[in-house]
């Protein structure tokens, strides 16, 4: 357990609530098709996928925080097991 830090484990919860806002996103579209609601569905769709790709695009600072804390010795190591 000394490989995972509490950043990482973030970062892994962030990315899975990101990809579960995504697939609803596609269901929504999905079911909103089937009950013939497209309109309705697609506006959902759009909101819902541009929330998860902004909390994707603010991910990205977090992970390139990993790599800038990275021990000097041994970097590639370390970064490795975290991912």
């Amino acid at each position: 357990m000394e490989y995972f830090t509490t950043q990482l484990i973030m970062i892994a919860l962030f990315t899975l609530i990101i990809h579960s806002i995504e697939t609803l996103a596609y269901s929504v579209r999905l079911s909103g098709a089937r009950v013939r609601l497209l309109a309705s569905a697609l506006s959902l769709f759009n909101v819902m996928v541009m929330v998860s790709r902004l909390a994707n695009m603010m991910q990205q600072p977090f992970t390139g925080s990993l790599i800038d804390n990275a021990p000097k010795e041994n970097a590639l190591e370390f970064v490795a097991s975290q991912f």
